[in-house]
């Protein structure tokens, strides 16, 4: 958590994945339990975004590397996916 101004931002991490042909999105699975450093070993975010709040599309060579860590079936047939960064507050 990041704190700002006495109050907490949770930041939410997800790969959302959308329909290929009409950009539906059509889930979103949590992947909070993998770390920041995780995922800027497989992503290399620009200097400017070194917490990562950007989204980024995930390829299939990028999935190679995400198996490692999570157990998730991707299906780039069907979906587009991408890793998103949100932020919640919390108390």
């Amino acid at each position: 958590m990041i704190e700002n101004k006495n109050k907490y931002m949770k930041v939410v991490r997800l790969i959302s994945w959308f329909d290929k042909f009409d950009d539906t999105l059509i889930g979103e699975y949590n992947v909070d339990n993998v770390s920041l450093e995780v995922f800027k070993s497989i992503f290399n975010p620009p200097p400017e975004d070194y917490l990562m709040y950007n989204p980024y599309t995930i390829t299939e060579e990028e999935v190679e590397k995400l198996k490692n860590v999570i157990d998730f079936e991707f299906d780039f047939n069907k979906y587009f996916y991408q890793l998103d960064c949100f932020q919640a507050n919390s108390q």
